[in-house]
């Protein structure tokens, strides 16, 4: 019962009427009450053009292609179960090890390679682990179900899924 009255009650609050529409149709009834008042279009002004209404409308900041910028910041209650979401972002970059560990290709490993050397180019082909502080915050960016152990047929990820020479990540041994 909480739940759903914490949902609506989200549900209202988050809901956003759209800007862009808002601003067309502001313009659309300001432009059609310009060509009717005035007949002549040598006696329209600047300031005749942009009505007091659309000078005071903020717009949201836009990103380089004219979409919001991205925000990979995650969900603590979604709007309809009210659970936390996984930032898909993390996902698509990074591979999270059994032992707790994230693991991503180096940036840039790809591009202009004819400049590089053959040692770079190898070096580049390599996996790095991120640090503490790094898989931390991955591991909170992430639900339970990506960090519980997956296994996959032919991983190629299968002899780093273990790290028995250090005492905190050692595999139990089951006597028989």
């Amino acid at each position: 019962m909480l739940r759903t009255l914490l949902t609506g009650a989200l549900r209202g609050v988050c809901r956003v009427p759209p800007v862009a529409p808002l601003v067309q149709q502001t313009q659309r009834a300001c432009f059609g009450q310009l060509m009717t008042s005035v007949q002549k279009p040598s006696l329209l002004s600047a300031h005749t053009l942009a009505p007091a209404s659309l000078q005071l409308l903020q717009l949201p900041a836009l990103g380089a292609a004219g979409s919001p910028p991205p925000v990979r910041s995650v969900t603590k209650f979604s709007l309809i179960k009210g659970k936390r979401k996984t930032v898909k972002a993390v996902l698509k970059r990074f591979k999270r090890l059994d032992w707790g560990a994230w693991i991503r290709t180096h940036s840039g490993r790809q591009k202009k390679l004819f400049k590089k050397s053959n040692a770079l180019r190898r070096r580049l082909r390599q996996h790095v682990f991120t640090n503490a502080s790094q898989s931390w915050l991955l591991d909170k960016m992430v639900t339970n179900f990506w960090r519980r152990p997956k296994h996959y047929v032919d991983d190629p990820y299968a002899p780093y899924h273990k790290r028995d020479e250090y005492f905190a990540t050692k595999s139990k041994q089951f006597k028989v």
